[in-house]
């Protein structure tokens, strides 16, 4: 069964901490009472824009991975983290202001929740999330003089990253849909004309915005931190995926991801119970789980495959953080990796978590075989629905509605 706690981690802002505590067939005490005891490791979900605590679907699936029982202790917990631009607030709120709210959450669960040990913590994006654990790991630390210094975290989960420019261009580009050209310039006619001063406290207007990023109030500010116009010579300070920046690009952002000690190794790294993989790093790793029938992707022009080897070239020992070996372009997985049909199921509760169970478990540890009991049981039931189905899939790409 399903049961979650909410917590309030940033009461000036009334931001919240939802935590997953699914408890399994054994336990016969209300979930709050498991829950009571305290995990050891959190997978911390970032959100994208529009997502709430019910979006993406998949967040439960992960939790549910993590089973709370009265018989045994359950070392890890799932937490979805809302921030200030959760849901259709994402426009008015910068990238900076997310990362801070992230450093909060963490202190909050560290220094306030739980207090029994050190925990540690994985963070896993995604979308525009993504770019938010980005920035959460690569940009100074603190930001200015008036911040705090982010905590360090034991691990980082790109799960879609996409880029937003890439995503507008294309919209733009559409000969089916003038119209979105003709926003699009009008929006720029706007933002050259208002003093870069006054960016944060101007508002678009929504005609103009809504072809280009649907309904959702959008500052200047904000609206030119994700098309990023003077891509890609000087990208904006999310623009962080685009598909023609260039491999010096790449080396100051992926290529400092371990350099100002935000991502750690975990004290505990090299419990490898259950995993499917021993190989232990010396340095931490970052996990990038594409979707290949992504619709926020231009497949003719955007290669997933290549932007994914040429991240991970930038990631070297000598950077501090490697591409972890579990990355990788999931068949048949859309950008939130939801459906129903069986291509669908197996590119997210199989191929997904099979990853991520596999990330947590060689940097952090403590998986135990009850996870990927779970994960097989699953794999079991998507697998009875391919053979009854009868076709193969998999050499196809994008097939998801059989």
């Amino acid at each position: 069964m399903t049961s979650s706690i909410l917590h309030v981690y940033h009461p000036s802002r009334n931001l919240n901490l939802l935590e997953h505590t699914p408890y399994g067939p054994t336990s016969s005490a209300p979930p709050s009472s498991h829950a009571s005891q305290p995990p050891d490791h959190i997978l911390l979900f970032v959100g994208g824009m529009f997502d709430t605590f019910n979006h993406p679907h998949y967040v439960s699936d992960l939790a549910h991975l993590f089973l709370i029982s009265s018989t045994s202790h359950q070392p890890w917990r799932v937490m979805h983290v809302q921030l200030s631009s959760a849901g259709r607030a994402w426009g008015i709120f910068s990238i900076d202001r997310d990362i801070e709210e992230m450093a909060t959450a963490i202190t909050f669960i560290r220094t306030k929740l739980y207090t029994h040990k050190y925990i540690d913590i994985v963070l896993m994006g995604h979308s525009t999330g993504c770019q938010d654990i980005m920035r959460y790991l690569t940009a100074l630390n603190p930001l200015n003089p008036r911040n705090a210094a982010r905590p360090s975290v034991e691990g980082a989960i790109l799960q879609a990253p996409v880029s937003d420019r890439d995503a507008v261009l294309h919209t733009i580009d559409d000969e089916d849909a003038p119209e979105t050209r003709k926003a699009y310039d009008a929006a720029m006619k706007i933002v050259k004309s208002t003093a870069e001063k006054d960016r944060r406290n101007v508002i678009l207007p929504m005609n103009l915005t809504k072809p280009l990023f649907a309904p959702a109030p959008i500052n200047i500010e904000r609206f030119l931190s994700l098309v990023s116009p003077d891509s890609p010579q000087n990208p904006s300070v999310e623009d962080f995926f685009s598909h023609d920046l260039g491999d010096h690009i790449f080396q100051r952002t992926f290529g400092s991801i371990g350099k100002n000690g935000v991502l750690q190794l975990s004290s505990q790294s090299g419990r490898t119970q259950g995993s499917k993989s021993n190989e232990q790093s010396p340095i931490p790793t970052l996990l990038v789980l594409m979707s290949d029938s992504d619709e926020n992707v231009r497949s003719h022009i955007v290669s997933q495959k290549n932007s994914l080897n040429q991240w991970g070239k930038a990631l070297t020992h000598e950077s501090g953080c490697l591409l972890d070996p579990a990355s990788d372009v999931i068949l048949n997985a859309i950008h939130d990796v939801g459906g129903d049909d069986w291509p669908s199921q197996e590119a997210r509760l199989v191929n997904l978590r099979a990853a991520v169970l596999s990330y947590l478990s060689s940097r952090v540890g403590d998986i135990g075989s009850e996870a990927w009991d779970t994960w097989r049981r699953d794999r079991e039931k998507v697998m009875r629905l391919k053979r009854d189905d009868g076709r193969d899939v998999n050499a196809q790409v994008g097939v998801l509605k059989l």
